[in-house]
């Protein structure tokens, strides 16, 4: 085999790999992954905003690990006050009844309860939002990676 001919198979090979290399370089398709970027942004900042909307709408329904809220706090207050003149243990067991008697503390409760499941849905729905966006980001940054490796030689 003559120099010219090694030149040219070397030249050939050379070519051969570099569209092997556009080739590869085509099918990571970073241009998908960079136009849903902002669609999953806008999503995160969207159930965030009605994340805080419906914490401020249903502040009082709120309430803390195994507390109750401040609506049944008022209520239980206000019947307390009914509770006068008995003992401790005659007014506790009293006030206990009243959550299964008195119609309207149940239904501050049972709205207490559903705000706690409708908050944790929302909650659920961020921390999803956040693991997409959070995923494609590193799907690209490997993309990134795999660029630079192969345009690299």
């Amino acid at each position: 085999m003559t120099l010219a001919d090694e030149v040219k198979a070397k030249i050939a090979l050379e070519e051969k790999e570099r569209n092997r290399k556009i080739a590869a370089l085509k099918k990571l398709a970073t241009g998908d992954l960079v136009s849903i970027i902002p669609e999953l942004e806008n999503k995160l900042e969207a159930a965030l905003r009605e994340e805080s909307t419906f914490r401020d709408l249903n502040a009082g329904f709120l309430s803390s690990g195994i507390n109750d809220c401040s609506e049944t706090k008022r209520l239980l207050a206000e019947l307390a006050v009914r509770a006068e003149g008995k003992n401790k243990e005659e007014r506790d067991a009293w006030l206990t009844r009243q959550r299964t008697e008195n119609t309207e503390l149940t239904a501050i409760i049972g709205r207490q309860k559903s705000t706690a499941f409708d908050l944790n849905n929302l909650q659920t729905t961020i921390e999803m939002a956040r693991k997409r966006l959070d995923n494609v980001l590193k799907v690209l940054s490997l993309r990134t990676a795999q660029i630079k490796f192969l345009t690299s030689s």
